[in-house]
């Protein structure tokens, strides 16, 4: 539901939005109807602008009805007209569809009215699925390669105008038609184009499209009117009798004759096509276009209702014989500038295009077909994508980075199938190439960063001897930090990573915390990956994993976890998984196992002790002993002791996430910090494994100061000492979190 701004406008405010509209938009609805029928020939006119005036009035209607956006305006558009118009040239080739055959026509107009049908019951089940707004993320340069072949296709549907050729002619020989090009024409289209681009420049907020056509067209009229028969300016083609034919409800019915069917089954992939092209070039206009009037006037429409309201004018549309409808910016803006605020504005502008194209159809006649190809053209200019002017005005300027020339390649391909082999194949081709556009991306994408334990060591505070080792060890512990999906487009990509780990190295940690999603492809590649590394005698780690979290269950849903799944090592975090593969590395390096019981006189608080002093401090010691899970100190409490570690593992845990702070191995102390600064405990102290402790109490350190101040002072540059390593490791992943 869209949301009112400001008070309720009066109704001279919406009668001008309403006139503002109709101006701004009548070239382009009676150009709609020659963009989809004109290859009809002389029938094109009254055909045209009968189907064109159904669409607004009709299915503008409907739209009204059922939609719920603050300016719900439906009307045909220039793309989903021309895609129409592909379909009727591919048609008429079959000689049994041409409008002189004998019902002929009526069998092409039903073959158009039911793909118009057909394109809004899918606009409505597009609306029901909810899939009105993915459609706003197809990737910008097939959708502007798409819209550049539109624009050019529009110039091309107005050659025989614009250069005076018979539209039969152009129809039968093509190309070869234009040796017969004739240059007033030419100057006349030019000169309206120009006449428009000076209008608009001049005066932003007039209607310059219909100022142009309305000035050239009255020059061009009286010039014709006092040439003498059989010049070049009498003979000027006009828009011809608009005789209007009024609506049908019988468009369908020669879909009900059996004979019909088999004129019209041969055709059944083109209009299926045209069906699904229509429906998704319908509804990707439709959704960004009221994105983009939504942010102007500050409403918020339900793009999924509005695309079933889209749906329901369609099927009325289509059912009288009416062309295709969008939402259509145009329209909404330039009711929204001339001071229309809600949907009062929208009805008066409804009444007033259909008296305003069936009263003034007399003029119209009289238009000379170059001054209206003109105004099409300058419109097809403005409808060109600018995003691609301003790419490739950068990719000129330097520097020609991949990435611009990558979408300069895919909007000129898209372009090109579309001009090429028409609106199926460019949408089908812009299909492909959005697939292949996310795929580079997400495999390009997937190696978040690389490094070595050396720059992120774990949690673990080991003892001079093995931090010493481990120096050189973790070199060998290679991390690749994963983000996005993991899925079938990105898999190769790790395969190719794992394929260039050095020689040396002893372990490879996948970090999957930034993984978005684990596809089957996905889970079978890291198997393929573990598997492919143990043959190297390099271990492969999992980080990111949590039992019960959606890694872990996807991987055991896909039967890669778990025992006796393809060995998976998996980790909770990277802090974990580094300090397993530090232990493996330990381990290997010596026969020593690591963490293993350290005497007392031997750990880190003792560096630096006479015998004499070493057997003062051990006399004041307490012995304590943990098992598995049970905890030493809790958060906040005040901090009394510090501890020597002897055997086992103490981890520092945050008690409300279960995060590790930093771990503690044989020969360190813990707790100094609440000791040393009189402050609370920063976390929990929890025994991973048996551990022993030996508790040092301030009080009974402060005596043994007291009576030994050297001893005193040692034991605190040792503290220091140990305090200062921490730091260090502490500052190491702070940098790597800032990265």
């Amino acid at each position: 539901m869209s949301r009112a701004v400001g008070k309720a406008p009066s109704w001279a405010a919406e009668a001008a939005g309403a006139l503002n509209a109709t101006a701004s938009s009548l070239p382009f609805v009676l150009s709609f109807g020659f963009f989809a029928y004109g290859a009809l020939g002389e029938g094109a006119a009254r055909i045209g602008l009968s189907a064109s005036l159904v669409a607004v009035v009709v299915g503008g209607a409907v739209m009204l009805l059922f939609s719920r956006a603050q300016l719900p305006i439906g009307s045909p558009s220039t793309s989903t007209s021309l895609i129409l118009g592909g379909m009727v040239i591919a048609m008429l080739r079959d000689a049994r569809l041409a409008p002189t055959s004998s019902d002929g026509l009526a069998l092409l107009l039903a073959a158009t009215s039911i793909v118009v049908v057909g394109s809004g019951l899918l606009m409505i089940a597009l609306g029901l699925a909810g899939a009105g707004r993915l459609v706003r993320y197809v990737p910008r340069p097939v959708l502007a390669g798409f819209m550049n072949g539109v624009a050019i296709l529009l110039v091309v549907s107005q050659l025989p105008p614009l250069l005076g050729l018979s539209p039969n002619a152009w129809a039968r020989e093509g190309l070869r038609s234009l040796a017969a090009w004739q240059m007033l024409p030419v100057a006349i289209a030019c000169g309206t184009a120009l006449l428009l681009g000076l209008i608009r420049r001049r005066w932003p907020k007039a209607p310059a499209a219909i100022l142009a056509m309305a000035g050239a067209g009255v020059v061009v009229a009286l010039w014709q009117a006092h040439a003498e028969p059989g010049s070049a300016a009498a003979s000027l083609q006009r828009v011809g009798t608009l005789a209007l034919a009024l609506p049908h409800a019988d468009m369908l019915a020669p879909w009900l004759g059996a004979a019909n069917w088999r004129v019209l089954g041969p055709h059944a992939d083109t209009l299926v096509t045209t069906t699904i092209v229509l429906t998704l070039i319908g509804a990707m206009e439709s959704v960004l276009n009221l994105a983009a009037v939504d942010e102007v006037i500050s409403a918020s429409a339900d793009p999924d209702r509005e695309l079933m309201a889209l749906g329901a004018a369609n099927v009325a549309s289509g059912a009288l014989g009416g062309l295709p409808l969008v939402y259509m910016r145009l329209r909404a803006l330039a009711t929204w500038s001339g001071g229309g605020r809600s949907r009062r504005s929208v009805w008066i502008g409804w009444a007033l295009m259909g008296l305003v194209v069936v009263l003034g159809s007399p003029l119209l006649e009289r238009l000379s077909t170059a001054v209206l190809a003109g105004v099409i053209v300058m419109l097809a200019w403005a409808l060109a994508d600018q995003w691609t002017g301003q790419l490739v005005r950068r990719w000129w300027a330097g520097p020609r980075s991949p990435d611009v020339g990558w979408n300069i390649a895919v909007v000129a391909l898209v372009c090109g199938v579309t001009l090429g082999w028409g609106f199926a194949m460019g949408v089908l081709a812009g299909m492909v190439v959005a697939v292949w556009i996310f795929v580079r991306a997400m495999n390009r994408q997937l190696v978040r960063a690389r490094f070595t334990a050396a720059t992120l060591p774990s949690r673990r505070v080991y003892g001079a001897s093995d931090e010493k080792r481990l120096a050189t060890l973790r070199e060998r512990i290679v991390v690749l930090e994963l983000e996005g999906a993991l899925f079938f487009g990105s898999a190769e990509r790790l395969l190719e990573e794992a394929g260039r780990l050095p020689a040396g190295a002893s372990t490879l940690i996948l970090d999957l915390r930034r993984v978005s999603n684990v596809d089957a492809s996905g889970a079978v590649t890291l198997a393929k990956v573990a598997r492919q590394l143990g043959q190297r005698g390099i271990v492969m780690r999992l980080s990111g994993v949590r039992p019960g979290e959606r890694h872990a269950r996807a991987l055991a849903d896909h039967g890669v976890l778990g025992p006796g799944a393809g060995g998976l090592l998996a980790h909770p975090d990277l802090d974990r998984a580094v300090e397993a593969a530090e232990r493996d590395a330990l381990a290997d390096d010596a026969a020593r196992t690591p963490g293993a019981a350290v005497p007392l006189t031997q750990c880190h608080l003792f560096d630096g002790l006479t015998a004499s002093q070493s057997g003062s401090l051990v006399a004041v010691l307490r012995e304590r002993r943990l098992d598995a899970g049970e905890r030493l100190f809790r958060q906040g409490e005040p901090g009394r002791a510090l501890y020597v570690l002897t055997a086992g593992s103490i981890s520092i845990l945050d008690p409300q996430r279960g995060q590790r702070f930093v771990s503690f191995q044989p020969g360190m102390c813990l707790g100094e910090t609440a000791v040393l600064d009189g402050g609370g405990r920063t976390g929990d102290a929890v025994a991973d494994v048996p551990t022993v402790v030996h508790e040092l109490d301030i009080d009974d350190f402060l005596g043994l100061q007291a009576m030994q101040p050297e001893l005193a002072a040692r034991v605190y540059r040792n503290l220091a000492t140990h305090l200062s390593q921490r730091l260090r490791a502490a500052a190491a992943a702070w940098r790597h979190a800032a990265e």
